[in-house]
């Protein structure tokens, strides 16, 4: 999917901004790493210095198992051939009610949007792709 300039009332104008919203698959599994571990750096206010080796590989492991097992679905958000955003729905099964009797519910998470590109509504589109 993709969205040119303005994004939603009231945000900046960014006439040039070619946004594309795509779907992550195992091909995009560094890609992933990547992001979350840049992620993890921003929220956490960790220094390019901070070993991440461990959160690499273990993020690594969780997206090839949550992909194949059809747990987690990622977005990956660029302009033009920038990394720019990011987002994720992980599902999940708790003991079925009456008003979900199968138990399947999802968690959104994993909302990140670079800097450069805060307040366009970038996030807001990610979560209804």
């Amino acid at each position: 999917m993709t969205l040119p300039g303005r994004y939603r009332k009231g945000s900046e104008v960014m006439p040039d901004m070619n946004l594309l919203y795509r779907k992550a698959g195992m091909e995009d599994i560094e890609i992933l790493v990547n992001t979350r571990t840049e992620i993890l750096r921003v929220a956490n206010c960790l220094s390019d210095e901070t070993n991440m080796k461990s959160v690499e590989e273990q993020s690594r492991e969780y997206y090839k198992e949550s992909l194949q097992a059809k747990t987690h679905t990622p977005y990956l958000v660029f302009d033009g051939e920038k990394f720019v955003g990011a987002g994720g729905i992980s599902f999940f099964r708790v003991m079925p009610t009456w008003h979900n009797p199968t138990g399947w519910k999802a968690y959104i998470m994993n909302m990140y949007t670079k800097s450069d590109y805060r307040r366009k509504g970038i996030a807001y589109h990610t979560a209804f792709v």
